[in-house]
């Protein structure tokens, strides 16, 4: 790594760190390029064709089920410890982001769990909060996005819904275009997926502060 793009870097962990600190959640453009997109779908559409991604559900355990009337999308876990090689160049970034924030906003993150998620035309999944009743191992929940030349047209937004003092709330709507890292706090911002109009790829999860797996 050049010292450049080490300092490109510094300054895009910083900027995460600052924005989460003060406001919640972070949206951060380029994360991935657009060779390094293209290279993570080919594989996800070699998963698919190889019948690799299962309907998603909703909570955890014995509360685990699948409603498609709550959430329609379909997920293949990944190993962070040994992911496909396309994803490699994206946990190298995010490990060494999590090792920033963990000094400059002592979230203790100590893992994370992350799939990719594929909507289909159609899909999508309505308001919910990133956290668990039972466990509140989540810290940040991260979505990478792998849309190229993705518009508000194609439907499929993120909507966050961003809580004030006061107890009422703003909206803000995030575009799932490709290279685009989204961090919010899991605890705290309920968030949905808009209907996609066109296939909506992504590799999404949480950077949490415990050791167990989903």
């Amino acid at each position: 790594m050049t010292k450049t793009i080490a300092l490109l870097q510094e300054a895009t962990y910083e900027q995460a760190s600052i924005e989460i600190a003060e406001r919640g959640y972070s949206i951060i453009d380029g994360f991935l390029s657009p060779v390094e997109v293209s290279q993570i779908l080919n594989t996800i559409h070699a998963e698919e064709a190889e019948g690799a991604f299962n309907p998603a559900g909703i909570g955890q355990g014995a509360d685990f089920q699948r409603n498609q009337k709550i959430r329609r999308d379909e997920i293949r876990w990944i190993d962070h410890n040994d992911p496909p090689v396309s994803c490699l160049p994206y946990f190298e970034r995010l490990q060494n982001m999590i090792r920033y924030l963990n000094r400059t906003c002592y979230l203790g993150i100590r893992d994370m769990e992350m799939h990719f998620a594929v909507y289909q035309p159609g899909g999508f999944y309505k308001r919910h909060l990133d956290v668990f009743h039972r466990t509140q191992s989540r810290k940040l929940s991260a979505i990478c996005y792998l849309n190229p030349e993705w518009t508000a047209a194609d439907g499929g937004a993120l909507k966050l819904y961003l809580p004030n003092e006061d107890g009422t709330e703003e909206t803000l709507t995030v575009l799932p275009e490709a290279g685009r890292l989204m961090l919010f706090e899991s605890h705290a911002i309920e968030h949905e997926v808009e209907v996609a109009h066109r296939e909506r790829c992504s590799i999404t999860g949480w950077l949490k502060d415990e050791t167990q797996l989903f």
